[in-house]
């Protein structure tokens, strides 16, 4: 089958059928590359289910307190947003320790997450010492450009 760029609906199609074959097979992911059309679908249901870590579903920029109405922003002298797309890692590889938990206490320069972006694992490291009060992003989960992924006090 040959991808028309300016063509949508040849597109749509395609996609579609895609998903059909995902759902089908019962497949986590699957990506197609012709020429210069290049689709990727992903399904976070089945890929939560085959990694080994629990999943924490927290709200963006809510900091997980006794009080749970207080917000941060992206400007908190202790915040670290992501510093590119990508997908977050909460330690080095499946199965072992998280590199911080709620109410870790961190030094400046440990290592906090891993983000892999372009098939690139890219370690963030904490910018000041102190006691992590907030976790903004999920393991094994995308995460966006300037995301809230974990705040320091």
């Amino acid at each position: 089958m040959t991808i028309k760029k300016n063509n949508h609906s040849e597109n749509l199609s395609l996609l579609k059928s895609f998903v059909e074959i995902m759902n089908r097979d019962n497949l986590s992911e699957l990506e197609y590359e012709y020429q210069d059309v290049k689709i990727k679908i992903s399904n976070k249901i089945a890929n939560s289910q085959q990694n080994n870590y629990p999943e924490v579903n927290i709200p963006i920029d809510k900091k997980i307190t006794e009080n749970k109405d207080q917000e941060f922003s992206k400007n908190h002298p202790g915040a670290i947003n992501s510093p590119m797309v990508g997908t977050a890692y909460a330690s080095s590889e499946p199965g072992k320790e998280s590199f911080v938990k709620m109410n870790s206490l961190v030094k400046k320069g440990d290592t906090l997450m891993i983000i892999e972006a372009m098939k690139v694992m890219n370690t963030i490291t904490a910018h000041k010492s102190g006691k992590v009060v907030f976790i903004g992003f999920s393991d094994n989960q995308p995460v966006e450009y300037n995301q809230i992924l974990l705040i320091i006090e």
